[in-house]
């Protein structure tokens, strides 16, 4: 058994955590029909809940968002890496929009969510209806992802791990 042989037995029912939002399940190979443009991939922890607060791939799943952080660049996709044990990108979105998560637009559960986090960091809101947990995860190659970073649908699309990503 593979490290990967993990992903067969994660799916929504086995979250530890409600969520808010509606997943739809697609493959990679589905997303051709969005035109291609740039996409930003986070590294996240597996869902987890930490004194009644939403962390990790728990909070993706339970906003329809992700943050904190500075991005240099507005992108039209993301993607979320969940570590191990899962060690891929697992889910896709399409952002709506990027906003300052301290103002009204956003209310979190606790505060405790974002304190920690500079002032500059934003929030990527996804667009709620276009939300995927994929079906054939991108799994990490020699180099796993520690810190967001940008690269195109397209190359999203054909990768086999994610060093394709950065090529």
């Amino acid at each position: 058994m593979t490290k990967y042989d993990i992903l067969k037995n994660v799916s929504m029912e086995t979250m530890t955590c409600p969520t808010k939002v509606k997943v739809y399940r697609k493959s990679r190979k589905n997303l051709e029909c969005y035109p291609d443009g740039l996409m930003v991939i986070s590294p996240s922890k597996p869902a987890q809940k930490i004194d009644g607060g939403h962390y990790g791939e728990s909070f993706f799943l339970h906003h329809g968002a992700w943050g904190f952080i500075n991005l240099s660049q507005e992108p039209d996709y993301f993607g979320l890496y969940v570590s191990s044990p899962i060690s891929a990108v697992m889910y896709f979105g399409v952002v709506e929009e990027i906003i300052d998560p301290r103002k009204e637009e956003f209310t979190v559960d606790d505060s405790w969510e974002y304190k920690s986090y500079d002032e500059s960091d934003k929030l990527i809101m996804l667009k709620r209806d276009m939300i995927v947990e994929l079906d054939d995860p991108l799994p990490y190659g020699d180099n796993r992802i520690q810190r967001f970073r940008y690269t195109k649908l397209n190359k999203f699309i054909d990768a086999e791990t994610t060093d394709d990503l950065w090529e």
